[in-house]
């Protein structure tokens, strides 16, 4: 069952013209107070924001990419699914999936472009295999691929067009290279040309399968970007283009011994994640991975520019919802660390922004949920429920009335974050 069903009362709908269309946009590893900072330049993303509704503490329900994204998906909690952490795990084809109900239930077309983790990602697997099970868990169409370390050890439509190009060992060679002896941080640009970066290449598929759906028939459209996950690759060509002012430090470990055990007891996740870097990263290479992943931001902003732009150019533009989220923040150097597997807040918050179609008028956008703590799960559940509502109920309703504790779970751990 979905971790908590909001409340909110639908029409049973007979007429499709009552139906919205859905983009959903997701991002893995961006942190979700990586937003409305004055030094970053990200328009687009904050057009969505300004004109929709902009959860600005939004909490994932794991911060690892399988647990968070395979509850995404399914409505369910991490621990009843077993999966709290990254580990081979397959999502059971008759698994809970608001993307199956939007599809059999009310008559959706469904598409879907770029990473899900829903299967295991392990040498040799080759990702189109998993398209009858994806089939069943909802989606009629289907262009998948990896993360980025995961593109180096499958296959899919990406690698195979490395491989045609001549880049598939240049970029295994540079991965073996950048992660040598454990080492996360090594930042350099890309050795991929700009048109096979994946988050660019992702972009002309997206809009290629935008293109391809009905004006005359409800459809959803999710558009997975692998990025701005590391490896700190950023492209030569996106250097420098998004930053206003200095980016600010990274937020420090506390140094009182007794207080940081109290926060990160022996054995507890965030401890373990303390021994592996004991003396936090190096300076320069901390200052160049924030740049860099700056410049990441900016350039999946402007993908979705690309994408806004078609969209608003179809005769059904206004009647297309847009939602925007990501599974997991990134540390970036808080505490001295790195990635995510902890309850750290730059590991637990998550974009989410959800912009109806034609936008929230601008007398109602004056209230923004700005204060209370949401799950993202059940953010994502009640957007699919909404998209089929009665023009009475919004998804400003939900917002404002539901008060619901936040679960996170990890490993063994969970934490509860109270309104």
């Amino acid at each position: 069952m979905p971790i908590a069903e909001p409340l909110l009362i639908f029409l049973a709908v007979s007429d499709l013209s009552l139906l919205q269309n859905w983009l959903l946009i997701t991002f893995d590893q961006w942190r979700g107070d990586w937003l409305h900072q004055s030094w970053l330049d990200l328009p687009n993303l904050r057009f969505l924001a300004n004109s929709g509704w902009d959860v600005r503490r939004c909490y994932t329900s794991s911060p690892q990419c399988v647990p968070a994204r395979a509850s995404w998906l399914t409505g369910m909690s991490p621990g009843d699914l077993g999966v709290t952490h990254n580990k081979v795990y397959t999502v059971p084809n008759d698994a809970p999936s608001f993307v199956r109900e939007l599809r059999d239930d009310y008559g959706y077309v469904t598409s879907l472009v770029g990473k899900t983790h829903w299967t295991p990602h392990q040498e040799g697997v080759d990702l189109r295999d998993n398209l009858s099970l994806l089939k069943d868990l909802g989606f009629d169409h289907v262009r998948e691929i990896a993360g980025p370390r995961a593109l180096a050890i499958l296959n899919c439509e990406l690698t195979d067009l490395w491989k045609k190009e001549g880049v598939l060992n240049k970029y295994r060679n540079d991965l073996e290279e950048r992660y040598r002896n454990g080492c996360i941080h090594t930042v350099r640009p890309t050795v991929l040309p700009d048109h096979l970066y994946p988050d660019i290449w992702m972009t002309g598929v997206a809009l290629e399968e935008l293109s391809k759906l009905p004006v005359d028939q409800p459809w959803f459209l999710w558009i997975s970007f692998p990025g701005p996950h590391e490896p700190f690759d950023v492209p030569s060509s996106w250097r420098k283009k998004n930053r206003n002012a200095l980016i600010p430090s990274p937020e420090s470990r506390p140094k009182d011994h007794k207080k940081l055990l109290e926060l990160a007891p022996i054995g507890s996740e965030l401890y373990r994640k303390l021994a592996r870097w004991p003396d936090g990263i190096p300076a320069k290479p901390l200052i160049d991975l924030r740049e860099d992943y700056v410049d990441h931001l900016g350039l999946l902003d402007s993908q979705v520019g690309e994408i806004l732009r078609a969209l608003f150019k179809r005769d059904d533009a206004t009647r297309t919802a847009i939602s925007v989220c990501s599974d997991h923040g990134e540390l970036l150097g808080d505490w001295g660390l790195l990635l995510k597997g902890c309850f750290l807040e730059g590991a637990i918050r998550t974009l989410f922004i959800h912009r109806p179609p034609k936008g929230r008028n601008l007398i109602k956008r004056l209230w923004q949920p700005s204060k209370k703590p949401y799950g993202l799960t059940q953010l994502l559940w009640a957007s699919a429920l909404n998209i089929r509502k009665q023009d009475n109920i919004s998804f400003g309703s939900y917002l404002r009335n539901t008060n619901q504790k936040v679960l996170i779970e990890f490993g063994t751990e969970k934490l509860t974050i109270n309104s």
